[in-house]
């Protein structure tokens, strides 16, 4: 059983970490809290990719009282030269005593190197404490670094019978203020938005974040035959360099016009008759994007589950019934046994005006092995 005080400084860690979502890509969220004597004496949190690392913040406001301390960390400290000195470093330098951290940085660059540098200069370690709490704070992170791929989320605003939208296109708005007031955190904490080219046709989008205008999301298009408008709501809020898309053939002058503007224009090369979900992902991590919310059409949900490429996902339910006048927020997966259904596991439910908000991880159908037959 973990101490009492190692729980509670450890939350306050998580928390000032989580203060910085959304702003720390690709680097981890974590924060930092030093204690001597019963009192907090330093805090810190990391802000920015580039900037001071919590250690550092937190060790530069308990200042030499941080001899004979104990530091609380959601991470482990770093061992090595980066974009800054190492954290371990600064740890031994400034005679912190203990070091209590929830989990093992994942990156191979440290991965127990700041654990064993601490150990060898006779600070004490301690582990694990809120381990779990701690993995889902950075499951982003933890994703790029064990995977190389992108965190891939998916958003949906749906009527109690699933649908997204009526079949004429009209779908603003399904769910309430609230609930679009809440979504609006998912835009916050991803790199990029995706959607279909349908999507951008059809309802003429923003895809910005409106609760933080310090983020410059990444715009995403799937657009396989190059219909992108050239004008509307998506280059606004936005440089032309932060928009994508992703065709499998483009009239040339069109493209020519887009990348003197300095839209990126991404041409995917395979046998697929649309851009494929994975190659898609792949190009994006390789252009430095971390994680995806993924916000439709049904066409392109669909697609990036049956590839299995979706961690999670935010569902707004509304208390509207729209019959067989509406369109389904996913489109056909090819499922014909219930025990094939997609499902969410560790999943939450929360109530935002009306509409209810169901998160939860994705839990694909085991994938059944073929036995050959013994010759």
């Amino acid at each position: 059983m973990k101490d009492n005080k190692d729980v509670f400084y450890m939350k306050t860690a998580l928390e000032l970490a989580a203060k910085a979502e959304g702003h720390t890509s690709p680097n981890p969220l974590v924060g930092c809290v030093i204690v001597k004597s019963g009192r907090v004496i330093g805090e810190g949190y990391h802000k920015k990719a580039g900037l001071a690392h919590a250690e550092v913040e937190a060790l530069k406001q308990a200042g030499s009282k941080a001899k004979g301390a104990v530091l609380y960390v959601n991470l482990e400290p770093c061992s090595h030269f980066g974009k800054t000195p190492p954290c371990a470093d600064a740890i031994i330098n400034a005679g912190v005593k203990e070091v209590v951290c929830a989990m093992k940085d994942p990156n191979p660059l440290v991965s127990g190197k700041g654990f064993n540098k601490l150990r060898k200069a006779g600070i004490k370690v301690k582990t694990g404490v809120l381990h779990d709490e701690a993995c889902r704070l950075n499951r982003i992170f933890i994703k790029n670094i064990t995977l190389e791929k992108p965190y891939v989320v998916m958003k949906a605003a749906v009527s109690t019978d699933g649908k997204m939208a009526l079949k004429n296109g009209e779908s603003k708005w399904i769910t309430s203020a609230p609930a679009r007031q809440e979504a609006q955190k998912m835009r916050l904490m991803c790199d990029a938005i995706l959607v279909g080219i349908n999507t951008v046709i059809n309802d003429n989008p923003f895809l910005d974040c409106r609760i933080d205008k310090r983020k410059k999301i990444k715009k995403i298009i799937l657009d396989t035959n190059g219909r992108m408008p050239e004008k509307g709501n998506i280059y606004l809020n936005s440089a032309p360099e932060d928009i994508y898309v992703a065709v499998k053939r483009m009239e040339e002058r069109k493209a020519e016009r887009m990348i003197k503007r300095g839209i990126n224009i991404i041409y995917l090369k395979g046998n697929e008759e649309k851009p494929a979900p994975d190659k898609v992902l792949s190009e994006l991590f390789c252009r430095g994007i971390r994680s995806v919310l993924l916000e439709g059409g049904g066409t392109v949900i669909a697609s990036f589950l049956k590839k299995r490429l979706i961690d999670e996902a935010h569902i707004h339910i509304a208390p509207v019934i729209m019959g067989s006048d509406g369109i389904p927020f996913a489109g056909e997966m090819g499922i014909e046994k219930m025990h094939d259904a997609i499902k969410l596991k560790n999943h939450t439910v929360k109530q935002f005006g009306p509409d209810v908000l169901i998160s939860g991880e994705i839990k694909y159908p085991e994938v059944k092995s073929v036995q050959r037959d013994s010759l």
